[in-house]
């Protein structure tokens, strides 16, 4: 009878050991699991902001990659991060400690998960949202440069000044278009139409609403900036009177102001690279806009 119940005793320990040991694999396997994921995530977020510096500030996209993470709880000091094909390419690599619960029982006190990020940066096909309603044509711009987004009396072709219809014609859709951006989307490709006439009034109406409220100089602006439009590169404008003009890319510029000269106005934007969202592709055309994706 004894033999019995000490046999039954070392079962009934035995069995307890293998269900402790068994809730330590399946409770800390799952704290793994949530902490790769959670590192992850961390790293895809951290990625995409830090590669909107480039292709033309390496160095502040490195700080924007280590500034993001540390603020979804990864350390700095354990972030790698690698940025090549010149300057398009952005590769972040973190390693994080996970300590355990239950394993302890078992003298495992931690381990580690790792995960890595991958983003491309490219010119933009498409944008969805913020297009200014002015174009400019087809060239290679260099950064700073002074590009007339609109022009005032006596320039223009036939009647055309770069300014075009977006989502309708009338100086109502226009103005609102000039503030806040076409809410709409625009793609490499499109047929859009010119705006006749010089549409000064609405012109001029949107710009001193953006001035009056964004005192920001081309030295010193933010991302958000109201003076940063989008504006769509297109193959010609020299038409006549209304009519279409195909859309060949897309470039930003920072708007320094408006010139008003006999009652017509004329905007002046300097040029920059900069990364919005949108659509992307390797073999388009660059003009300066850049889109961001992850790729792995």
């Amino acid at each position: 009878m004894r033999n019995e119940r000490g046999s039954t005793y070392i079962i009934t320990i035995l069995a307890m050991t293998a269900i402790l040991g068994f809730t330590a694999l399946v409770t800390d396997v799952g704290l793994l699991l949530i902490k790769k994921v959670n590192l992850s995530n961390a790293l895809d977020a951290s990625v995409l902001a830090g590669i909107q510096e480039l292709p033309s500030n390496s160095d502040k996209a490195i700080e924007v990659v280590k500034e993001y993470a540390q603020k979804n709880g990864v350390s700095p000091e354990n972030i790698e991060v690698y940025i090549q094909n010149d300057n398009t390419l952005l590769k972040a690599y973190a390693v994080d400690d996970v300590n355990f619960m239950f394993a302890k029982i078992l003298g495992i006190n931690q381990s580690q998960v790792s995960a890595s990020s991958t983003a491309i940066v490219a010119p933009v096909t498409a944008v969805y949202d913020g297009i200014r309603p002015f174009v400019v044509e087809q060239q290679d711009f260099e950064y700073g440069q002074q590009v007339v987004l609109k022009e005032g009396a006596g320039d223009g072709y036939n009647g055309n000044y770069g300014a075009v219809a977006l989502g309708g014609t009338g100086s109502n859709i226009f103005r609102n278009n000039v503030k806040y951006g076409y809410k709409g989307k625009l793609k490499v490709g499109d047929l859009i139409d010119t705006e006749t006439g010089n549409m000064s009034g609405p012109t001029l109406e949107g710009i001193d609403f953006i001035l009056q409220v964004d005192y920001s100089t081309f030295d010193n602006f933010s991302r958000d900036s109201l003076r940063l439009w989008t504006i769509p590169v297109v193959d010609t404008l020299a038409v006549d009177g209304r009519k279409e003009v195909k859309v060949v890319g897309f470039a930003e510029f920072f708007v320094e102001g408006a010139v008003e000269n006999n009652g017509k106005a004329e905007i002046i934007g300097r040029f920059i690279e900069f990364a919005v969202n949108g659509d992307i592709s390797e073999t388009q055309s660059d003009f300066g806009l850049k889109g961001v994706k992850l790729i792995e």
